[in-house]
This record gives structure tokens, sequence and C-alpha cells, in this order.
């Protein structure tokens, strides 16, 4: 676990996503939570140490099961963009086998079963303040990753969780990115002025403002390599069959290769819709 000013702690070392925690006078307010049941409940043992005070909140960064399964456990409201909220209400709560997308990090929970999705209780549309205990806490809608992705930032401590806008060391979830809005997002959040120095990405550990630049580059190398395809007039097979590929970007254990090409091809099957107008 690693901490940034007096209380916001950070924990990358979960499966599936990096998750946080701000510890107010008034009580806990949560980050996402940990993909895994088992890891789930850790996270709450490891915040009770850090405060015998209630968790008053769960802010879901995106609609990605990966990032809202563990909501149930922590027993507290839950707020995220109202697009996630839909999105969330739209998936099902009968386990791994009715995913929304492919190549998922629940996928590889062995403990998935009789997980309940929580969905949002409070939701905004463009930005939202938070004042606890004396901490400032932004939520701001940067769409790109997904519809409904947020952004919370701290300005005072220039401490900002972004999701899967920045995926550390592994493939990022494309299927259902604006890859337009997106670079827009990380070419914003490069930028001197943003006030944050701790980049907290949605999997994998804190980045500087340096770290950003591979996931832009990732990007751009998508963007180009579909295009590619739709000029050659090729089928969205031929886009997917990309993935191959664009996995060599990434140092990934070879048992994991298979589950992380699934997401690229998901997620590149996407691109060539809308970058052909079927979607």
């Amino acid at each position: 676990m690693q901490k940034y000013g007096k209380n916001i702690y950070v924990e990358s070392g979960y499966p599936g996503v990096t998750v946080g925690a701000v510890v107010t006078a008034k009580g806990v307010i949560c980050i996402d939570t940990p993909t895994r049941p088992a890891d789930a409940r850790r996270w709450r043992q490891q915040l009770a140490r850090l405060s015998k005070l209630p968790i008053l909140f769960v802010i879901n960064l995106d609609h990605h099961r990966d990032r809202v399964s563990g909501n149930q456990w922590f027993e507290a409201p839950v707020i995220a963009h109202e697009t996630a909220s839909e999105r969330v209400r739209l998936l099902s709560d009968q386990g791994k086998g009715s995913l929304s997308e492919d190549g998922a990090d629940v996928d590889l929970a062995a403990d998935f079963g009789g997980v309940r999705l929580v969905p949002p209780h409070i939701t905004f549309s463009d930005r939202m303040a938070l004042l606890k205990g004396g901490t400032e806490i932004q939520l701001v809608h940067r769409p790109g990753s997904a519809a409904g992705a947020l952004w919370v930032e701290f300005p005072k401590e220039q401490v900002v969780f972004v999701g899967d806008a920045v995926a550390s060391k592994v493939p990022p979830f494309m299927q259902d990115a604006d890859l337009d809005q997106w670079l827009e997002a990380l070419a914003e959040l490069q930028k001197v002025r943003f006030p944050a120095r701790h980049i907290i990405p949605g999997r994998g550990a804190p980045l500087t403002k340096k770290g950003v630049k591979p996931a832009a580059d990732f990007l751009r190398l998508v963007r180009r390599k579909v295009e590619a395809v739709v000029r050659a007039r090729k089928s969205r097979a031929a886009a997917a069959a990309v993935a191959e590929d664009l996995l060599d970007c990434f140092s990934v254990p070879v048992t994991l290769r298979e589950h992380y090409t699934r997401r690229l091809r998901s997620g590149l099957e996407h691109v060539y819709d809308v970058l052909t107008g079927a979607v």
C-alpha cells in the first residue's frame, strides 16, 4: 500500500484493478473495489485498521465488472457517472458467464460465484464535488476509455485516479472506447498545468506524467493499425487478428496471453466498427 499526503491510500497489489481510499474525519471513501471477493474482504480489513469510522461511499471510475464487482462487500452508497450507472444496471447478476466484455480479469477469479452487482445510488453528469472532514474530492466526467468514465482528482495533494484511461503494463479495455476523446484526455493529463504529480492508473502501479505517454502511444498505434485494415477494405476479423502483434507491446505471462489477446480482439473489433460507421 502507498500513501499520498495525509490520508490518500493506494493498493495496486490485487489482481484486476488498482484501488484507493481516502480516510477523512467523517469516515472512509473508497475508489473502486477489488475484483475478487477474497481480495475485497482483505481490502475491507486493511481499511478497518486505518480507521474505525464507517465507509461513507464507494466511487466507481467506470462500469467495467472488474471494477464494480466488489461493491457488495463494502455496504456503502455507490457513486458513479450517470452513463456508467446505466451500463451497470444492464449487466446481469449471474456471474462470469454473463460478462459484457471479453478478456475481463473477473474471468480469472475462481470464487466469483454468487457475486451480486450493486448499481450506483448517486450519479452526476459533468462534475461533482465532495468535501468530507476537510478533504476536497473532485469527480470529473472524462469520457474516452468508456462513455461513463470519470476521474477522481485531489487538487491539494496533486493526485488523480484515472481508471482505465491508463492501464499500466497490461492491454487496455477498448470495447466501448472513443479514441479521439481518450487521446484528448491523456493529452490534458500530460500538460504541465494539469494539477497532478501522482497518476493512479486503473490497473498497475502509480505513475508520473511521463508514464502516461506509453498509453497514448499505444492508442495511436491501435488507430493506425485498424485504419490500415479499413483502407485495405479488409474484414472485421482482419482487424481482430492484429491483436497478436499488439500484445507484444506488453510483457505478459505466457499463461495470460490468450486472456489478453481476447481483450484486444474485442477492442479492435469495436474500433473497426467505429471507423467503418457500424456503430
